[in-house]
């Protein structure tokens, strides 16, 4: 969202360090040269990461005083990354040789809704992508269109793919949510949820059954829920316990 935050690599060490748990770190290609981002990336690897989300980030809306950097997008850095396991840096335009290789499995961003959003997975399948982590969804609908669409195609997608699912705390943040790139919230739904009496509880029951009903239309792929709580620890615990 183009807002200062500290290195998801380094935070990310600190987290697997202290709770003992796989951590993927979030890479965004708007804040650095190509340089700098495989300078992030082997040293990701040095500190143990093994997978890396990438994404080519969303332009800032305040330009002033803050300049974003886009010498590759999410497709081209996947490749660059895949060079990397094999031993070889982009370096002046062309190949370079590293001591070593780097033994990264790569994330990507998929949205639903997008325009051309199936000729984009394809292009990122073909670019070596391994796995997808999609745009936060409140219909189930969404995401069994997608799958469908796919498959009608002839284009089965055939990578796992985590579902994002956010717990809000409030109908507030709900409707901020719901304005968010790429996000879509049905107006039936906002006013299901912004009239329950127990929003949280709302939050948790209507995510918990979108949860049950793609596990069950969608249970010949691989799939799994990835969890965005907005604002609320207690929501995203009690969705948790649903889900398990």
């Amino acid at each position: 969202m183009a807002t200062l935050r500290a290195s998801s690599i380094a935070y990310g060490s600190k987290a697997r360090e202290r709770l003992h748990i796989d951590v993927i770190p979030n890479l965004s290609c708007r804040d650095r040269n190509l340089l700098a981002l495989q300078s992030e990336i082997i040293g990701a690897d040095i500190l143990g990461h093994h997978s890396l989300f990438i994404i080519t980030g969303d332009a800032p809306k305040d330009r002033s005083g803050f300049r974003p950097v886009w010498e590759v997008n999410s497709i081209e850095l996947c490749g660059v990354v895949k060079g990397l396991n094999g031993g070889t840096a982009q370096v002046r335009g062309g190949g370079q040789a590293i001591q070593g290789n780097t033994s990264f499995t790569v994330g990507g961003a998929l949205v639903f809704d997008r325009p051309n959003e199936q000729d984009t997975l394809r292009k990122k399948v073909d670019a070596g992508f391994d796995y997808f982590i999609s745009q936060i969804s409140f219909d189930a609908e969404q995401a069994t269109d997608f799958f469908s669409e796919a498959e009608e195609r002839g284009d089965r997608v055939d990578r796992h793919v985590q579902i994002g699912l956010a717990p809000t705390s409030t109908p507030r943040r709900l409707r901020a949510v719901s304005q968010m790139p790429g996000i879509k919230i049905r107006d039936t739904t906002l006013e299901k949820l912004e009239g329950n009496p127990d929003f949280v509880d709302g939050v948790v029951s209507h995510l918990a059954e979108v949860a049950d009903e793609l596990k069950s239309s969608l249970s010949t792929y691989s799939i799994g829920f990835h969890l965005m709580p907005i604002g609320s620890d207690e929501a995203t615990h009690r969705l948790v316990d649903e889900l398990t």
